[in-house]
């Protein structure tokens, strides 16, 4: 029998050895970067506060009349206007000028019908006293021409340029005013023509169309109980539960918004607006993680405290996996765990 050659042997002990350094290598694998790691899921977490309005989209429905106008009984011709489609008309303001004498807006429940005299009453009375003393008048609103009403609105005029011709004494003239629905108004069209007379129907500026009444076409789904308001723009409009607004105050509130002129004129059949319904007071809701709830029946389910009893709370809604909830009995959370023991009962 032939013995193998040193050079043999040689190659085989290499080759032994560059096995067990391989075997060496692949038994010792090397450690995944920190970044790439999976982190632990957090088994508890801390619970947090937030106020929330369950504020819903909805559509509202606006029940309209004819276009409005905001008229003069002064003749003339029209000699100055700030009316401008992109500036809002607000009372106490000038509006234009008729042989050189100012129209002055004037926003009141009932429009002033007649010239005032001392021991006049009625609303139209009421309405003068309560927008004068928005204006800073400062008067009693009693509905009753008295001397403090005459000095006030005499006052009133001549800072807003009418002259003592046009200002008979112990008399409010109706002539300087011009009634206008809310304290801020859109305006849809500029009538009155720089150096033409005033028209047959004394029209100045026409309005958006009267709101009569207005609708949330369809109520959402379990609301959160609570008084509610529509916000549209800048405005706050109280709605009752039928989701109906009616209070001639409210519908005057949304028909002097742009929004509401902006829909009214490009309508095509019963104008609809876009608008928030919302809790008027926001309520205070505590904020858990989904997983964190169990035993679900109906708005109530069970949360696990990281220390003590599983508890019953009341769910109120979720978003962007996050679950609102409000302890029983008005007993905040602290610390909830995320993987609650669900054989535990909590009620």
């Amino acid at each position: 029998m032939q013995r193998p050659s040193g050079a043999l042997l040689g190659l085989g002990a290499m080759l032994v050895a560059a096995g067990s350094a391989a075997a060496v290598v692949v038994a010792v694998p090397a450690q995944p970067p920190a970044a790439l790691r999976t982190a632990s899921p957090a088994r508890t977490v801390a619970v947090t506060e937030r106020t929330d309005a369950d504020e819903r989209q909805v559509q509202l429905a606006l029940d309209t009349g004819a276009p409005r106008a905001v008229v003069t009984n002064r003749t003339g011709t029209v000699t100055a206007s700030s009316c401008s489609t992109g500036a809002p008309l607000v009372s106490g303001d000038v509006i234009a000028r008729v042989d050189g004498q100012p129209v002055v807006a004037l926003a009141t429940g009932e429009p002033l019908w007649r010239d005032l005299e001392p021991g006049d009453r009625g609303e139209d009375v009421s309405g003068l006293q309560a927008e004068l003393t928005r204006l800073g008048a400062g008067l009693a609103v009693d509905g009753l021409v008295g001397p403090g009403t005459l000095r006030a609105a005499r006052q009133f005029l001549v800072d807003r340029g009418v002259t003592a011709d046009d200002l008979p004494d112990g008399v409010v003239p109706r002539a300087p005013f011009a009634w206008v629905p809310a304290v801020e108004n859109s305006v849809r069209a500029c009538t009155a023509v720089l150096g033409a007379p005033v028209d047959t129907e004394g029209t100045l500026v026409e309005l958006p169309a009267e709101l009569r009444g207005a609708r949330i076409e369809t109520l959402p789904a379990d609301p959160a109980p609570g008084d509610r308001v529509l916000r549209i723009g800048g405005a706050e409009v109280p709605v009752d539960a039928r989701g109906v607004v009616s209070a001639p105050d409210a519908l005057a509130a949304v028909a002097a918004l742009p929004e509401y002129a902006v829909t009214v004129s490009s309508a095509d059949g019963v104008p609809t607006l876009p608008v928030a319904w919302s809790l008027r007071r926001p309520r205070t809701v505590q904020v858990v993680p989904p997983t964190a709830l169990w035993n679900l029946d109906g708005d109530r389910a069970c949360v696990q405290p990281t220390s003590g009893p599983a508890r019953e709370v009341e769910v109120l809604g979720s978003e962007l996996g996050q679950s609102f909830v409000r302890g029983s009995e008005g007993r905040p959370l602290d610390r909830v765990r995320t993987d609650p023991d669900r054989s535990r009962p909590c009620r």
